[in-house]
């Protein structure tokens, strides 16, 4: 089985910074990460590959500085890792996105199973894995928690609206992985031997054979047009008297701010 798992690589929430001329997110290695959602993905991936003998390709799309969410792939299991990095990327939308990621899994190709993270934690769209399968004309299903093969088909569970739903998908097809599934952490040796052990393919558009107009600003449907910083102010009121008096007044105040009815 071939599966291709779509990572991406995903500012630290506490280090968050926009280029306040562009309205872009500005990115260092130092304050990104993996996109958590999509190790549920990366970790499904190497758990079907180990069961169904199979092998797992991951794909991302940004800068230079992206290839080390591949470098913790190849450390946690994938075979092989694939970059599609251009400048003329920047930018994208999620739609955007999803051609760029479409035009670099045609080229690799023959895969049976692409999962995705069920949603990131900088957009927090989860439009791009149902996009993808779009653009590739795919069967797929949101939220799967677990996929077991039955021969050319897969039988995927997931949770939906308080109720437990088991779907047969005929192959291939896209899933976005959810649920809340215990991941593990590389070694220091699996680590070192993916750096020993594999090379990172780097593709640009002209090697996808995507269309300029297509990608980064130009091919995006939607864009940022402002940001408005919204300011938190605190302030303490010490009540004084004895807990009853407290308590009164407490209550008062709370009638006064219309938070008790």
């Amino acid at each position: 089985m071939n599966i291709i798992v779509c990572l991406k690589q995903v500012i630290v929430g506490s280090q968050v910074r926009i280029d306040p001329r562009t309205h872009r997110l500005i990115r260092s290695a130092e304050s990104s990460q993996i996109n958590p959602f999509d190790l549920y993905a990366l970790d499904l991936a190497v758990n079907m590959k180990k069961e169904y003998r199979g092998f797992v390709t991951a794909v991302t799309m940004g800068p230079q500085i992206a290839e080390e969410v591949l470098w913790q792939a190849f450390a946690l299991g994938a075979d092989r890792g694939v970059l599609l990095s251009d400048p003329r990327f920047s930018g994208s939308d999620t739609l955007a996105t999803s051609y760029v990621l479409g035009m670099g899994i045609r080229k690799i190709g023959g895969f049976d199973v692409i999962l995705c993270g069920m949603r990131t934690t900088d957009s927090d769209t989860g439009q791009v894995g149902p996009q993808l399968a779009e653009e590739l004309d795919l069967p797929h299903v949101t939220a799967v928690e677990r996929l077991v093969r039955r021969g050319g088909h897969v039988e995927v569970e997931r949770s939906s609206d308080g109720f437990r739903e088991v779907l047969e998908v005929s192959l291939p097809a896209l899933f976005t992985v959810g649920g809340n599934r215990l991941v593990r952490l590389p070694s220091l040796i699996e680590i070192e031997e993916a750096f020993q052990s594999h090379t990172i393919e780097t593709w640009n558009l002209e090697e996808i054979g995507a269309d300029p107009a297509k990608v980064g600003s130009l091919g995006s449907r939607t864009w940022v047009e402002s940001f408005v910083p919204i300011g938190h102010e605190k302030s303490c009121l010490f009540i004084e008297g004895d807990p009853r008096e407290q308590a009164k007044a407490l209550f008062m105040k709370l009638v006064e701010r219309g938070l008790v009815p």
